[in-house]
């Protein structure tokens, strides 16, 4: 099994989409990674850089070891249980909702300028 193929197998298992997987790793600050890319790697047309990769074992909670291995069993993995990987997509999800909250009130703070200096013109 390459490395494409588990992370494919990790992402499925827990439940992630690709799109969550590349925005996650964009959240991390290493580089804008998109869909696309992040389909790439599955399909091993492109390979990651090894500081996206250490991301990768981080987000899917699986040993660097196993993710560059030749071994097939993921007896590597970092995992506790599924209720703790379940807590842990919850928190990411409310932080990111969080963030698009913050987001929103400083647009709706900059409208309501704007639309002050427009009635005031």
């Amino acid at each position: 099994m390459n490395i494409g193929d588990k992370l494919r197998k990790r992402r499925n298992e827990l439940g992630l989409t690709q799109e969550w997987v590349a925005m996650e790793l964009s959240s991390q600050g290493k580089k804008n990674i998109s869909q696309p890319t992040y389909n790439n790697w599955e399909n091993g047309k492109s390979f990651p850089s090894i500081e996206q990769v250490q991301a990768l074992t981080k987000i899917f909670r699986i040993k660097l070891s196993y993710l560059v291995s030749d071994t097939d069993t993921d007896t590597d993995t970092d995992t506790d249980t599924d209720t703790d990987t379940d807590t842990e997509k919850w928190r990411a999800m409310a932080e990111e909702y969080a963030e698009k909250c913050r987001m929103l009130e400083k647009m709706n703070v900059m409208l309501l300028k704007e639309n002050e200096k427009l009635r005031d013109a």
